[in-house]
């Protein structure tokens, strides 16, 4: 009885250490939510992301900042004046194509009807012209209305004047005492005006447009003939203007004069001849 219950306790034993529970195996995923985890026991389930509500009642709409008046005015403005330009443009463009005269359906003819030159006047001058400068200017000449774009009003014109300008020495206006010489009569001094600078005169075959714009309102009224005698008036201007400057013209008229008549009296027997100029 003893060996037996001795025997049935080493059996127990030994049943009990053969039956010992299995190291767990290693997981390579995570265990999900509520999963019981051999290592780590019971896995907690993991927290729901928070969720926000929107407020309740109707979604507030988003207000855009208004363009101003005063943009949508010049906007307006531009638009328009960039229409009227192209028109104009547009206009003017298909009345040059249309033009008879332009594209030699009708062709023109020049009769001279003019009567001979008629004499009026002589005039007796007793100058001595001494010199002659040439000048060119360039005119630059624009016409503008204010707040009114150039393109309806206004115009602008290049011209190349071209002129001369004269220099003389009034010889008719000397007096008694404007003339000396010695008693041998070898010797003279003769005392004469300064030279005079004569008006400009613009040389219409050397001048020329350069250039010349005109808006449409000008272009109607056709004022280019009243523009042209403005430039040539001021053409002249200029010319004389650039001759009084310089003061070249003046002093070689002063010495073509002055060897002018030291040669005509050294061919009268005058040695020594002295030309003044008051």
């Amino acid at each position: 009885m003893g060996a037996q219950g001795t025997t049935t306790g080493r059996a127990d034993v030994r049943e009990r250490d053969d039956t010992a529970p299995l190291p767990a195996p290693l997981r390579d995923d995570p265990p999900r939510s509520g999963e019981w985890d051999p290592v780590g026991g019971l896995h907690a389930p993991a927290e729901a992301p928070l969720q926000l509500e929107p407020p309740p009642g109707p979604p507030v709409p988003q207000t855009r900042r208004p363009v101003p008046r005063t943009v949508w005015f010049f906007v307006v403005v531009g638009v328009l004046i960039v229409a009227m330009g192209l028109s104009a443009g547009f206009v003017i463009r298909a009345l040059g194509d249309a033009n008879p005269f332009k594209n030699g359906l009708v062709t023109q003819q020049t009769v001279d009807r003019s009567g001979p030159a008629v004499l009026k006047a002589v005039n007796d001058l007793g100058t001595f012209q001494a010199a002659s400068g040439y000048y060119e200017v360039v005119i630059d000449v624009e016409h503008r209305t204010d707040h009114v774009p150039s393109f309806l009003s206004g115009s602008r014109i290049l011209f190349v004047a071209a002129g001369n300008v004269d220099v003389s020495v009034d010889l008719a206006s000397l007096g008694s005492g404007a003339v000396t010489v010695n008693k041998d009569r070898t010797a003279a001094t003769i005392t004469l005006p300064k030279p005079k600078l004569a008006p400009a005169r613009l040389d219409l075959g050397r001048s020329y447009v350069y250039s010349q714009e005109q808006g449409l309102v000008d272009h109607l009224r056709g004022g280019s003939a009243q523009d042209m005698k403005e430039v040539y008036d001021l053409s002249t201007r200029r010319l004389d203007e650039a001759a009084r400057q310089s003061g070249e013209l003046t002093t070689r008229a002063e010495t073509n004069t002055r060897t002018m008549l030291q040669g005509l009296l050294h061919s009268l027997g005058y040695s020594d001849v002295t030309v003044t100029f008051r």
